[in-house]
């Protein structure tokens, strides 16, 4: 079932990154459907080298070393990142966009991620997704070295690139518009200086000290791009809106918690505006809907904490840089296929009423499923219990009879009220 969601060339691309060695006559891995049931029982069972190859053997697959599964997966981050290239392309290919004022709405953002007893951050997810139907358009996975920036994705023309003040600085603003897209951007008073028609720097906050009321109002500004000889300018808009009241409260406890000690008054005046640059012009985006765009990027907040709560990137395996990226890699994969497992359950039950039960059986035990699958190993308590919550789910659904809630009752529950399925 997984290998039918990748992409249809997997098998070739082994080979083209050199992950499978069958040059050797005595390769015990010679394809790459063995090699990423290893890696991904491996990755998403979250199992240590050791077990995952001594089940993989008792399965009735390959007897390896687990150092022989550590150096493979140091080498196969660029595998697999092709692989969730591949995906996310097919994406781009098979999904017709809805529009929105003639834009197709992005947000980028990026989420850190730390492995037990770290004290600092170790690895660095980069994410795209779609607005319009939520898909991930594209995601990268790098060292802790590698900041957020525009520069690090290929942006194309009639698209919105939504993000936050860590993106807010004008060599990737303007790296996006050379592309022909615009920008939809939280504006950092540090990092993005912003110019008048008369090349006057701008005091942001000292403006937004002059709106009344809390109505998103707007002003003709220029960002400058490049060095001394090879300077030019970008026109865009300054758009600020302030927050109502209680709103307001909230972003000033926000700073406070963020900021510590280091927190000033002027963080604490700054809160309570919202102030962004965009280059979109106000004949396609007035600056209200501009408010409201913005107010979307958070979808791709969501999108990580989805994976990270549902595929535990938390559980890096040790400290290589290298293996760091390659394993969590493997987890993004991994959260892809989820998402397309989840994704065609749900347009299956849209489209046809008797699958809907079935559907939303699979997408509320597809972790285990995804787990169950990787390689046929002898998990019969798992499939016991599963077996279990399915037939739960069947009688659940065919309970329409209020005389039958009470034998329901006895069936499933105990006398203290706990579902025994």
């Amino acid at each position: 079932m997984l290998l039918s969601y990748l992409p249809k060339d997997f098998e070739q691309l082994a080979v083209h990154y050199r992950v499978l060695n069958t040059q050797w006559p005595n390769a015990k891995v010679t394809d790459a459907r063995t090699l990423l049931r290893l890696i991904l029982l491996h990755v998403g069972a979250d199992l240590p080298l050791r077990q995952t190859v001594a089940l993989v053997a008792e399965g009735g697959g390959p007897k390896l070393t687990q150092v022989w599964l550590h150096k493979k997966m140091r080498r196969a981050q660029p595998y697999l990142a092709a692989l969730v290239q591949r995906m996310v392309s097919d994406v781009e290919r098979q999904a017709t966009p809805e529009r929105w004022a003639g834009y197709e709405m992005v947000c980028l953002d990026g989420s850190t991620v730390s492995g037990p007893g770290a004290e600092g951050i170790d690895v660095r997810i980069h994410g795209v997704v779609r607005l319009h139907d939520l898909q991930v358009r594209d995601v990268r996975v790098t060292n802790v070295g590698e900041g957020e920036t525009l520069r690090r994705f290929i942006w194309e023309p009639g698209q919105l690139v939504i993000v936050d003040r860590g993106y807010s600085n004008a060599p990737g603003i303007a790296w996006t518009v050379d592309h022909g897209a615009d920008v939809l951007v939280r504006v950092n008073r540090g990092a993005l200086p912003l110019y008048d028609a008369g090349s006057e720097l701008i005091d942001v906050l000292d403006w937004c000290r002059s709106l009344q009321g809390h109505r998103a109002v707007e002003r003709a500004v220029k960002i400058a791009c490049g060095a001394a000889k090879q300077r030019r300018e970008l026109s865009g808009r300054l758009i600020a809106f302030r927050l109502p009241d209680d709103e307001a409260k909230e972003a000033r406890e926000r700073v406070r918690r963020e900021e510590g000690p280091n927190v000033t008054l002027e963080h604490l005046e700054a809160a309570q505006y919202v102030v962004l640059f965009t280059t979109t012009p106000a004949s396609r985006l007035s600056a209200a809907r501009c408010i409201e765009a913005y107010r979307l990027r958070w979808q791709v907040e969501l999108q990580f904490k989805r994976w990270k709560s549902l595929c535990h990137f938390d559980r890096l395996p040790n400290y290589l840089d290298e293996t760091m990226c390659s394993w969590l890699t493997a987890k993004v994969l991994l959260g892809l296929l989820l998402d397309r497992v989840g994704s065609g359950a749900l347009t299956q039950s849209a489209t046809n009423r008797p699958l809907a039960r079935q559907s939303w059986k699979l997408t509320s035990i597809i972790w285990p499923l995804i787990v169950s699958v990787l390689m046929p190993i002898r998990l019969a308590n798992a499939a016991e219990h599963v077996g279990a919550i399915v037939d739960y789910l069947d009688a659940l659904d065919e309970l329409r009879d209020p005389h039958q809630i009470e034998s329901f009752r006895h069936r499933y529950y105990d006398n203290d009220g706990e579902c025994a399925a």
